[in-house]
């Protein structure tokens, strides 16, 4: 009896960490329309990152670090789904469904803006300019090199 107990206490517990680690680490769906807020490229780490805020309030951190410029294909994802609860940094494979999901986000953010027909128009330049680049600017290159990648 005490070891059946134990091992179906063991179990719940388990179960309890795996729904914990999925809830950390998926892409959310955020509420309509989705705003891009708080961008900021780190020269020394080679990070380019912007929060995308949903009309609910809920934010998901995205953020690209490596060569953005010369190796785009080579740059990794990361994001933070839930950062008032858990500040967890989760890095996708390259390719992988979550990177899909998170492209599917920032096509959801790219419908919203009020032409997205010269969305390529739209963000010409650089996000090396500053330390604190637009955020439209910088989700739109992370929304094109993902889209590009997959």
């Amino acid at each position: 009896m005490v070891k059946s107990l134990a091992l179906s206490s063991l179990l719940a517990i388990l179960a309890g960490l795996i729904a914990f680690q999925y809830y950390i680490t998926s892409v959310p769906s955020l509420e309509q329309p989705i705003k891009a807020e708080n961008a900021r490229y780190v020269d020394n780490d080679n990070s380019l990152l912007v929060s995308m805020v949903g009309s609910d309030g809920q934010s998901f951190t995205i953020g690209l670090r490596g060569d953005i410029v010369e190796k785009p294909e080579e740059a990794a994802l990361f994001f933070i789904s839930h950062p008032d609860i858990v500040p967890y940094v989760y890095w996708p494979g390259l390719r992988s469904n979550d990177e899909k999901r998170v492209t599917k986000v920032l096509s959801q953010w790219a419908e919203n803006l009020n032409n997205p027909t010269t969305l390529e128009d739209r963000f010409t330049g650089t996000v090396h300019e500053n330390d604190y680049p637009n955020a439209d600017t910088a989700a739109h290159r992370i929304y094109s090199l993902l889209k590009n990648r997959n």
